[in-house]
């Protein structure tokens, strides 16, 4: 391990959200989903100070905290049970703010204490983190913030062989992300912090390590947020519930998405699919991916909203995520002007949603 230098110069990190594409609730029943990378990124600003104090900055969630390092616990990741219980390690001199600020400065403190050695601590820095990412949307700001967290605090060890490019570094600031996601959630599945770490597209099936599809297809997608809130926990429920009732009749919708996702699994890595070609396959999986979580009982009259005003330019919405609110993706040919998809967004927006013109699949 190389200690951190006193002089060094300032440093931008950044890391993508993420868009589940299909497969969503097969997926806690071992069925296939796949997640991509979505270009609204988190960046995190990292600049040198001459004391030996940490400031981090999240002016996006009101957050403002001035910590001593000195103070900081050292920390093993054997040394707690699970990363969720650092609160109880942290010094009583450090308040920890209500809110998303809570669990962004619980993580801190873990993954510093983790990455930082004692001869590490001879220097200061400020990390001032902005998102385009709205919080608590399904769309991985969580993973976002700790994949950026990760990498700047191993860069800042010397601990990166490749400034975060090689795959070597990108294990590690995967694995660290991980813990991170565990503070803020758990027992998250590990699908959100290696979208944001690898990028691109990843095929996922619960117990099993994620695959990099390795697509050189990106697609473009108006992302549009209801703003309706939703309880993930309760949607879960219900589908675990109508399942209950119906084995068979839930099993074979299930099954039905699972085979939407190796489906579009397959026109991910195709490289002699014709665009127009997948573009149209892509619309026909989504529709039918909505139409199935839709008889599951988790869309929402929001999200049918979105289906319907899109629905008329002959566009292909779909629930992403738990639904139940939330976000709602729908697919944007790439002939489409840009102009046109504008108009799309504003007839969205009258009906009191947020949308986000981006790409899903590019780099982590």
């Amino acid at each position: 391990m190389v200690a951190v230098h006193r002089n060094w110069s300032p440093f931008v990190v950044s890391a993508p959200g993420k868009v589940i594409l299909f497969g969503e609730h097969a997926v806690v029943y071992g069925k296939a989903a796949i997640a991509g990378s979505l270009d609204m990124r988190a960046y995190a600003l990292v600049t040198p100070r001459t004391d030996t104090k940490a400031r981090m900055v999240l002016p996006d969630i009101g957050v403002d905290i001035l910590f001593d390092i000195h103070t900081l616990p050292q920390l093993s990741s054997t040394d707690l049970s699970h990363p969720s219980e650092v609160e109880a390690l942290v010094p009583s001199s450090i308040s920890i703010p209500e809110g998303p600020g809570r669990t962004a400065v619980l993580t801190f403190v873990y993954l510093y204490g983790c990455i930082f050695a004692e001869s590490d601590r001879n220097t200061g820095f400020t990390l001032c983190v902005r998102s385009l990412l709205p919080v608590g949307a399904g769309l991985g700001s969580s993973a976002a913030f700790n994949v950026a967290l990760s990498a700047t605090l191993l860069q800042l060890t010397g601990q990166l062989q490749e400034e975060g490019v090689s795959a070597s570094d990108k294990k590690l600031i995967n694995q660290w992300a991980f813990h991170g996601e565990q503070v803020a959630h758990g027992t998250p599945s590990g699908i959100d912090n290696s979208v944001a770490t690898y990028g691109g597209f990843l095929k996922y099936v619960k117990g099993e390590p994620s695959v990099n599809l390795e697509s050189t297809h990106a697609l473009r997608v108006l992302i549009t947020n209801t703003n309706v809130p939703k309880s993930t926990k309760a949607l879960v429920a219900g589908v675990r519930a109508l399942r209950d009732r119906y084995p068979a009749v839930v099993d074979g919708i299930l099954d039905s998405i699972h085979s939407i996702s190796t489906t579009a699994s397959s026109l991910f890595q195709s490289t002699s699919e014709a665009e127009e070609s997948l573009e149209q396959q892509m619309q026909d999986i989504i529709r039918i991916n909505h139409g199935l979580l839709s008889t599951l009982g988790v869309s929402h009259a929001s999200l049918e909203r979105v289906r319907e005003v899109t629905a008329v330019r002959n566009l292909a919405s779909k629930i992403t995520g738990a639904g139940g609110g939330g976000c709602a993706l729908t697919l944007i040919p790439n002939g489409m002007a840009s102009g046109d998809v504008d108009v799309v967004a504003r007839e969205l927006e009258a009906e009191g949603f947020h949308c986000y013109q981006t790409v899903v699949g590019g780099g982590g």
